[in-house]
């Protein structure tokens, strides 16, 4: 069973520990840590996949690479993990940039951007987890939004952050 640590309403742990979703937990009102990377390549374009049809939470749509950060992690190492996980790539952990934490739901996020370039046909999806990956546009990811077809809860917390990491004027 994958174990979190519970935070407060400020992100602060509260030295207690739940297991994955427990619904008692966020009942209480606290958070658990998540991590997200956007990974943006140098045409300006940023690394997206697409949930499997079996997730959970939110099947079938576009999101960044990210997940929660498991009992002993560090957020970067989160990601590090995820991104291997499911694309079957490696991050340095050290290339990652923290460019904002924010809450939503019941998860607190450390939002990182990386600036890389992977090949999507290289990569392997971990099957339960990712169906598809490609490189979007600012302008694709925003009609994604619009169309409910990205994850919900995280591009309006990112956006302008983002929008200063890219190298022109969108």
């Amino acid at each position: 069973m994958e174990l979190w640590e519970i935070l407060d309403d400020n992100g602060n742990p509260t030295g207690e520990i739940m297991e994955k979703y427990d619904k008692k937990v966020f009942d209480r009102g606290l958070y658990h840590l998540g991590a997200d990377v956007w990974i943006i390549n140098n045409e300006n374009k940023i690394l997206i996949q697409k949930r499997a049809e079996q997730k959970r939470l939110e099947p079938n749509v576009w999101a960044m690479t990210g997940g929660s950060v498991i009992l002993g992690e560090k957020s970067k190492e989160t990601i590090v993990r995820e991104a291997k996980e499911e694309l079957d790539i490696d991050i340095n952990p050290n290339e990652l940039k923290l460019i904002t934490k924010f809450k939503t739901g019941n998860v607190w996020i450390d939002t990182y951007i990386l600036k890389c370039n992977y090949d999507i046909s290289k990569m392997k999806f971990q099957a339960e987890e990712v169906s598809d990956a490609k490189w979007a546009t600012w302008l694709e990811i925003n009609t994604l939004v619009d169309n409910g077809e990205f994850i919900k809860h995280r591009w309006e917390f990112v956006n302008k952050f983002l929008k200063d990491e890219l190298e022109e004027t969108i």
